[in-house]
């Protein structure tokens, strides 16, 4: 399966991330902070899912997607943007800027799970 880097300020949201998509075989890497996430993204070319919190203190969520898409070249990278923003206006402005879905807080387990499976497809390479 797929290795996966989680970026959140929240503790409990990363662990339930975590849990549940690490149920599913996949490598679950977690960050807390923006900065954080990028040094793992130069460092770690296996990582092929970014999901992002949109909220949080440090580089903002717009920033930490605009700098992901710097760093990753690879056009199957996908980035997978969680946040309780709703605002249509802030939703198109980070789909505008690579973000390829976004998931509205609070979410359950199997919204996630399904939202990740869609995202990667039928690649079987992952």
């Amino acid at each position: 399966m797929a290795a996966i880097l989680v970026v959140d300020d929240s503790s409990a949201v990363l662990k339930i991330v975590r849990l549940a998509l690490s149920s599913q075989g996949h490598t679950v890497i977690t960050c807390n902070t923006g900065e954080e996430a990028l040094e793992k993204l130069k460092s770690d070319v296996s990582i092929h899912l970014g999901i992002f919190d949109f909220n949080m203190p440090g580089l903002s969520g717009i920033n930490l997607i605009r700098e992901t898409k710097k760093i990753i070249k690879n056009p199957k990278f996908k980035l997978l943007v969680l946040s309780v923003e709703d605002k249509p206006e802030i939703i198109s402005n980070a789909l505008f800027n690579g973000a390829d879905a976004w998931m509205i807080k609070p979410f359950n387990n199997e919204q996630l799970i399904k939202q990740v499976t869609e995202l990667f497809g039928s690649d079987a390479s992952l």
